[in-house]
């Protein structure tokens, strides 16, 4: 498992499996889910990352490698 963030995106990627890509799921909250053609979930992509973990949560963007 990896975890990036592009702060200039204000995106955070979750890579769970190093499968192919399929398609994405999108929903409503801004959060994106990566799915192989076996419906494997393989990455989960957050929107807004920094408005949603704030506080004490932050510490998840703050430990995650930034996107180059």
């Amino acid at each position: 498992m990896e975890q990036t963030y592009s702060k200039e995106d204000d995106m955070m990627n979750i890579q769970l499996l190093d499968k192919p890509y399929w398609k994405s799921i999108e929903l409503p909250n801004g959060i994106v889910i990566d799915v192989s053609k076996d419906g494997s979930i393989i990455a989960i992509e957050i929107l807004h990352a920094s408005k949603i973990f704030s506080g004490d949560v932050r510490n998840v963007i703050e430990s995650a490698k930034i996107a180059a």
